[in-house]
């Protein structure tokens, strides 16, 4: 595929949102009419599991119809997305541009979807963590779409990524926006980030859910995407592949590990529901 070769090489800037949890079976959402049942536990779930069927068959129709079952029940005047809609959007947003670069999509569609993402995530007093580690990969991403306001946009990732490693330098989604923006530099800039430590903390952490507390579980599938990715560059094959069977052992059902697995012809294994 065409974006699994461009990552591996650094030259793409949106495989960082594929959210990293395993995928769930759909049917628990889906009420007897087949319309799409809203439960805030399931949500993160349902977003990879779609984000993965749209890679695998370069089609986000299924995306975008989940994205506005999320925005009518944002919009709702009892909707349980009244404060994280603009955060949860944002999540959904960026996995349509990395479906939508898949597909070989519109740039002018790409570049609406960052700059929806952008403009919901400023205005909102979500946690802090959370949309400003978000936003700073989304401004990273926007430079290769915008290349005229790089100056602007690098100043922008670099303070709400300050922020948020002030706010809380263990999160998931903080050390994925550090190893995300470590190893996708931008040309003539620079940063002062640990990869490997960020690597390192997140590979050897234990993340556990708690409901809609918004403790991580997505993230930790793309670092091991990236941190692969950086060892081939290193034309570490050996230690790439090793770290390629413990990634798909963990996360059997990623669009991306499967490609790395394949590439190392390691084989997935099963497990059961």
């Amino acid at each position: 595929m065409k974006w699994f070769f461009s990552f591996s090489f650094g030259l793409s800037v949106l495989l960082f949102i594929l959210t990293g949890c395993q995928s769930i079976q759909s049917e628990s959402m889906v009420d007897s009419d087949g319309e799409w049942v809203f439960e805030w536990d399931n949500l993160e779930s349902r977003i990879v599991e779609l984000t993965n069927q749209g890679l695998r068959d370069e089609n986000p129709s299924e995306l975008y119809h989940l994205k506005s079952l999320v925005e009518n029940v944002r919009t709702s005047e009892d909707g349980p997305l009244t404060l994280s809609g603009a955060y949860w959007l944002s999540v959904l947003n960026t996995n349509l541009v990395l479906v939508e670069q898949e597909r070989g999509g519109e740039p002018t569609q790409v570049l609406h979807l960052l700059d929806e993402s952008i403009e919901l995530l400023e205005h909102t007093e979500f946690s802090v963590v959370e949309k400003n580690a978000l936003l700073a990969m989304l401004y990273r991403a926007k430079i290769e779409y915008d290349p005229s306001r790089t100056f602007e946009l690098f100043s922008k990732m670099q303070d709400t990524l300050d922020v948020a490693i002030e706010a809380d330098s263990t999160n998931l989604r903080v050390l994925l926006a550090q190893v995300f923006i470590g190893v996708q530099p931008v040309l003539g800039f620079s940063i002062d980030l640990d990869v490997q430590k960020s690597i390192d903390t997140a590979l050897n952490s234990t993340f556990k859910t708690q409901g809609d507390s918004m403790t991580p579980t997505w993230g930790l599938s793309q670092i091991y995407a990236l941190a692969i990715s950086r060892l081939m560059e290193a034309e570490k094959i050996t230690e790439a592949s090793e770290l390629a069977a413990e990634a798909i052992d963990k996360f059997p059902d990623d669009t991306l590990l499967n490609f790395w697995a394949q590439l190392f012809q390691i084989e997935a294994k099963t497990h059961d529901p």
